[in-house]
């Protein structure tokens, strides 16, 4: 299946990781692929490092607007018939795209191929802050964006993520995924490597919980309009 792939990667302050993130993707054996990394307002050596993949990256540059805007202007700017996405601090195994489109061609019907995540420690993080650590080590079912291959087609039917959820922007789109009736599989093997270290969005911004559950219960609410009750 030779269908061009569109790889999207949000980026804020990502220097230290993000060489690691391209590189996990111009592993994946699927050809062709477009690797768009916006880069959301940095202020240290981001843009320069992506430079260094000029050949096989294109980097777009804009203000710093949040993750979900700079996810949008990614999208916008995709050209592929399938959209994958990848935060610069994360790696996909090797045969992520591999597995997801052969999923994809052997099912039309599908719209959107997830795979298994594990969480893994970042080897410069300090043994007194890895014991305080409570997550999960093993392989878990990864409804997040990064273990999704999603067709254009499918994805443009869901619409783009909201950019006034700086929490839980992913959890409201696959929630109007859902209502939109998409037919979902979730692969077993572990296709995206989630890194937990001391700067995770999700971590550093642990006072925001609320409008993770503000999009929690938005959800609930929508689903219980779509039934009528």
């Amino acid at each position: 299946m030779d269908q061009l792939v569109s790889v999207v990667i949000p980026t804020h302050n990502g220097q230290r990781y993000i060489g690691a993130t391209l590189d996990s993707v111009l592993a994946q054996r699927h050809r062709p692929l477009e690797i768009l990394v916006v880069d959301d307002g940095s202020t240290d050596a981001t843009a320069q490092i992506v430079r260094g993949y000029a050949s096989e990256v294109r980097l777009i540059e804009q203000d710093q607007r949040g993750h979900p805007a700079a996810r949008n202007t990614g999208i916008r700017a995709a050209a592929g018939e399938l959209l994958g996405f990848l935060d610069h601090d994360d790696l996909w195994s090797p045969d992520k795209l591999e597995r997801q489109m052969a999923c994809l061609e052997r099912d039309p019907a599908l719209d959107l191929v997830f795979g298994h995540i594990q969480n893994f420690l970042t080897p410069e993080m300090p043994p007194e802050e890895r014991r305080r650590l409570a997550v999960p080590l093993h392989p878990i079912p990864g409804l997040l964006q990064g273990a999704m291959l999603a067709r254009r087609r499918s994805f443009d039917r869901v619409g783009l993520f909201d950019e006034d959820r700086s929490v839980g922007d992913f959890l409201d789109w696959y929630g109007r995924a859902m209502l939109a009736g998409m037919n979902i599989e979730m692969l077993p093997e572990t296709m995206l490597y989630r890194r937990i270290h001391a700067n995770n969005f999700q971590r550093a911004n642990k006072h925001r919980r609320r409008e993770y559950l503000r999009a929690v219960k938005d959800l609930l609410d929508r689903r219980r309009r779509a039934g009528g009750g």
